[in-house]
């Protein structure tokens, strides 16, 4: 019995020792001669439908997208000081030439405005005294002179009527019955008069003491200055020239300082400082560039627009 009792225990002693370097090799963890890692936290999933948002990193992290010094900075470009001043100067020339054209074309239109009145007094249409400035009494003028020659009655002064009107006055107002031809006959029977400055003789005459004392001699009157007979008889043109009509030229003063008499083919009659009463061209390169205008003084040239 003692014998039995000894080899179940040896048995469970050998069972034992059997067993347990199973249990201690499960139960204790492998041990390795490579260098032990962390473990990895594995990211939970995400979902397609809520993607997650970038956090921007701080402002002292991005070192790569730090703010380059001040010197790196390129600075908006500028323009130079004397483009500026260039620019702005020519802006204001600009400027100033189109108000002084603004300021002539409203000196011009009141200008003719003003002669228009006048030549309604002279036609018996109007008693107003002339302004320069569109009235109720100018426009109803106008449009009773529109009426009976014939023209759009709107009472505005546009150019036919205004062509028409300095032209019906010219009829009362201008040198009739005496012919171009003879004007021009009697001119050049002075030719080789000495210059005279204010001569009105033919011992010696001015330009303009010339041409009255010519018109004179066919019982005609003219003003005795140049720039007084600038203001008779109707503007013509150098195409609508006629022997008999004035030309004027700016010579030794600003405006009509020089007059002569159209003799025909481009030449008039004048009294010149060089040389005399004497017949030049208007293509001569002196009087070319000097030439002023042209006005018909004569009622037998005609009407200038038809």
């Amino acid at each position: 019995m003692k014998m039995k009792k000894k080899l179940a225990s040896v048995l469970t002693v050998i069972m034992l020792a059997c067993s347990l370097p199973w249990q201690a090799q499960a139960a204790a963890p492998i041990v390795s001669n490579k260098p032990h890692k962390a473990p990895v936290a594995t990211p939970p999933a995400v979902s397609e439908a809520q993607p997650v948002k970038a956090v921007p990193e701080p402002a002292a992290v991005k070192a790569d997208t730090a703010a380059k010094p001040a010197a790196e900075v390129k600075a908006p470009k500028q323009a130079k000081p004397e483009k500026k001043a260039k620019k702005t100067a020519k802006k204001k020339t600009k400027k100033t030439k189109e108000k002084q054209q603004s300021k002539v074309q409203v000196q011009q239109s009141n200008w003719r405005l003003k002669v228009a009145q006048q030549k309604l007094q002279v036609l018996g249409f109007s008693d107003e005294r002339p302004s320069g400035r569109m009235t109720e009494a100018t426009s109803s003028a106008l449009k009773s002179f529109q009426k009976q020659h014939k023209l759009k009655a709107d009472g505005e002064l546009n150019d036919a009527t205004y062509q028409k009107l300095t032209w019906e006055a010219f009829t009362k107002e201008g040198i009739p019955k005496v012919k171009g031809k003879e004007i021009v006959s009697r001119a050049a029977k002075y030719k080789g008069v000495p210059y005279v400055f204010g001569g009105t003789t033919t011992k010696g005459f001015d330009c303009s003491g010339y041409v009255q004392h010519v018109f004179k001699d066919c019982k005609a009157k003219l003003p005795r200055l140049a720039d007084e007979q600038a203001l008779q008889g109707i503007f013509v043109t150098q195409k609508q020239l006629r022997p008999g009509d004035l030309v004027f030229f700016t010579t030794y003063a600003a405006g009509a300082s020089h007059v002569g008499i159209y003799a025909g083919d481009g030449q008039f009659w004048s009294a010149s400082s060089s040389k005399g009463v004497m017949l030049s061209s208007l293509k001569d390169d002196y009087w070319k560039q000097r030439y002023y205008g042209a006005r018909r003084v004569l009622i037998t040239n005609g009407e200038v627009y038809k």
